[in-house]
């Protein structure tokens, strides 16, 4: 892992196309902006996780369980 310092107002600089600017710090949070191309996904760590946890339980249920589901639903309607 690289570490970089960097003050308020400075930037990195990552393949020539994507610039992370530190916009301001408070205790222990720092807000940052980002440029980069519409093609170049930006999402943030915490949503990702969430993501692949849904999407491994979801693999997990099998396809009678979701015809099961689908008919509780189809009763409850009745």
């Amino acid at each position: 892992m690289l570490v970089i310092s960097r003050k308020v107002g400075e930037s990195l600089v990552l393949s020539d196309h994507i610039r992370i600017t530190i916009t301001s710090l408070s205790n222990d949070k720092v807000t940052i902006g980002i440029e980069a191309p519409k093609e170049v996904k930006v999402v943030r760590e915490e949503l990702l996780e969430t993501i692949e946890a849904n999407k491994a339980s979801n693999e997990k249920l099998a396809k009678t369980d979701y015809e099961g589901i689908a008919a509780l639903i189809k009763n409850n309607k009745k």
